[in-house]
């Protein structure tokens, strides 16, 4: 295929949208993300995804954390990323977020 010829640079999308209150248990929110319960734990334990606490052992979570979950897991895959590179990064786009 010549240079001409080329696809043009795919778009970026946004995509908007409202999470909705917190529903997810960690074995459903792990079981849409496929992964084990205890990474979900693990990720929450170390601050990376936010939950509303309804009691100490039973933290529910939104939309917006499967969604994070899924990124991050992606990273750890495709990437190499350990939890704590993946948590640093966290910090440094929090902060750069302000």
């Amino acid at each position: 295929m010549a240079s001409s010829e080329m696809d043009p640079a795919p778009s970026l999308e946004l995509v908007l949208y409202r999470s909705t209150r917190p529903r997810y248990s960690v074995s459903s929110l792990a079981e849409l993300a496929r992964v084990h319960p205890e990474m979900v734990l693990c990720y929450w334990r170390l601050g990376l995804l936010r939950a509303e606490e309804e009691e100490e052992e039973s933290p529910r979570f939104d939309d917006d954390a499967l969604f994070l979950l899924k990124r991050l897991e992606q990273l750890r895959r495709d990437y190499g990323l350990s939890l704590r590179a993946l948590r640093l990064l966290a910090q440094a786009l929090r902060s750069w977020e302000g």
